[in-house]
Order: C-alpha cells, then structure tokens, then sequence
C-alpha cells in the first residue's frame, strides 16, 4: 500500500470514531445549557418577609461560664541532648 494512504488511515479513523460522539456531546451540552437559561429566566425571588426585627434594648443576661475542664499534665522535655561521659 502507498504510505501516504496508511498515514491518512491512521490519521482519520480515530477522529471518524471520536468524531460524532464529540459532536452528540456538544449538542447535548447546548441543550442543557438551554435548560438552564430557562430556568434562570423563570426564577423569581421569594417575597419579602418585611422589615428584620430590631436588636433587643437594654443589657443582655450574661451567659453562664463553662466548668473548667481539667488538662493532661505538661511534661518538660529538655532542650539539650545529654552527652556521654
């Protein structure tokens, strides 16, 4: 056979294959992008629920402080290694 045949064989069977996929799948993201400009456009907001209640007046009531909670014990490591004598 001719080698420039063999190339062009090699060279277009995978995009004939791939091709046509590449291309549902472009059609299918088009569709679904469709889709969503729709429902982008069909969205309303929730209706006001009105003027948000003013911050209560005068003092707060203080909040009970949390128990201590009893931590492990530190141990201290020495900062230099010992030598040998």
């Amino acid at each position: 056979m001719n080698p420039d045949l063999l190339t062009l064989a090699a060279l277009a069977a995978p995009a004939a294959i791939l091709g046509p996929l590449c291309l549902a799948g472009h059609r299918r993201a088009l569709r679904r992008a469709a889709i969503e400009a729709a429902v982008i456009a069909a969205y309303t907001p929730p209706s006001d629920p009105g003027t948000p209640q003013p911050p209560p007046t005068g003092r707060e009531t203080p909040q009970p402080h949390p128990t201590p909670v009893q931590l492990a014990t530190v141990i201290d490591f020495p900062t230099r290694h010992r030598t040998a004598a």
